[in-house]
């Protein structure tokens, strides 16, 4: 093969890669505008059909066992800095845990409301938020800047999981009292800023009489 043939040759492979690279470009970026123009579309909806929680104990077949034993409870995360927590740090206290995704447009859509209960109690000694992604942390760090109500949120990423948190799907979110015992567990997305939530806390807290 001579010399200009394989340069007309060379020419010609990376004028089709570069074609293709500008391609593959444009679907790329379309598809991302398509998934955050559903993403938009999918939280307004959500917005629109959205209710309180029920605030109820869970049934047998959601929860066969509703105390925690923090003995043996595997359930460990880690901050966005890395820094490593075990549930066992949290025994004796009261938890509010929400188990939420990056993807997750239900989750995604009740995260306003999280962020007006959490500013709430978030200096409450008494009742801890952690909110629970079993993403990887590099996944969570990169999309954090972009969401404003997620910035507000104490989020953390699931290291090691435990049974007793098992859910059918998420957004979903447990209230659990000093003694270790779920009061709530919930699946979806709900208002978690309507006045019965608020009254809930308060009791639990003990600012109210139960």
């Amino acid at each position: 093969m001579s010399p200009k043939l394989f340069k007309i040759i060379i020419a010609g492979m990376t004028i089709c890669i570069t074609l293709l690279s500008y391609k593959f470009y444009v679907v790329n970026n379309d598809l991302r505008k398509y998934k955050e123009y559903y993403k938009d579309l999918s939280i307004m909806y959500l917005n629109e059909v959205i209710e309180a929680p029920k605030l109820e104990k869970p049934s047998l077949a959601e929860m066969k066992v509703t105390t925690i034993d923090f003995e043996d409870n595997m359930l460990q995360f880690s901050d966005l800095d890395n820094n490593i927590f075990n549930i066992q740090k949290f025994e004796g206290k009261n938890l509010f845990i929400n188990f939420w995704a990056t993807w997750c447009n239900p989750c995604l859509a009740e995260m306003p409301y999280m962020v007006e209960l959490y500013e709430e109690y978030k200096n409450e000694e008494d009742i801890i938020f952690l909110f629970l992604s079993r993403e990887e942390l590099k996944t969570i760090k990169n999309y954090i800047p972009k969401d404003n109500n997620l910035q507000r949120l104490p989020t953390y990423k699931i290291i090691t999981d435990d049974e007793f948190f098992a859910t059918s799907g998420i957004p979903t979110t447990f209230i659990i009292d000093s003694n270790g015992e779920v009061l709530v567990k919930d699946l979806g997305t709900a208002f978690w800023n309507d006045e019965s939530v608020f009254a809930f806390i308060d009791s639990l807290i003990g600012e109210n009489e139960i």
